[in-house]
């Protein structure tokens, strides 16, 4: 995995029932859901405005490890020897380098555009090659400090705010 991260977004859900079987537990009032964004280097190469890059995937979900999420039902299928007590004190920085076998589906949005979605991982086994993050590579909660430094310095054109998520369908 070569990267992990918060990410905010409107809730779409905002005012409809939380359980459409038990309108005892309310409805729901949030806001925005914050997600926890896994991602993972692929040895799919892509082509990015000429340069040869490796392809990663992202695994999105609630940033939950409740007993009935779907982050820990995901985390306790590639480390099937989580503990309960493992869960208390999560720190998604700690999966950063770890290999993973991924199940990978690849599904049709509204707009006709395939996406690469992550939804299953496993352990690899002992001895397999394993996508090496590379040297040059910048986490994603570094990316704002690295754009304007090169804004500062003149090599880089883009204002800090324009950059957003790359929209890779991969």
């Amino acid at each position: 995995m070569r990267d992990a991260y918060l990410r905010t977004r409107p809730n779409p859900w905002k005012g409809q029932q939380r359980d459409r079987n038990d309108a005892s537990k309310g409805l729901d009032n949030r806001d925005t859901i914050t997600e926890l964004v896994l991602e993972f280097l692929t040895d799919h190469v892509v082509e990015v405005e000429g340069d040869m890059l490796p392809g990663f995937v992202r695994y999105v979900a609630s940033a939950s490890v409740a007993e009935n999420s779907n982050l820990r039902k995901f985390l306790k299928a590639w480390f099937p020897k989580l503990e309960d007590e493992n869960f208390k004190h999560f720190d998604a920085d700690k999966l950063i380098g770890k290999g993973a076998y991924l199940t990978i589906a690849h599904r049709t949005d509204k707009k006709g555009d395939v996406w690469a979605n992550v939804i299953g991982a496993m352990q690899p086994p002992k001895g397999s090659d394993l996508p090496t993050i590379p040297r040059d590579f910048v986490r994603h909660c570094d990316k704002v400090d690295a754009i304007k430094e090169e804004v500062k310095n003149g090599s880089k054109d883009i204002a800090p705010q324009e950059v957003e998520d790359d929209g890779l369908p991969f």
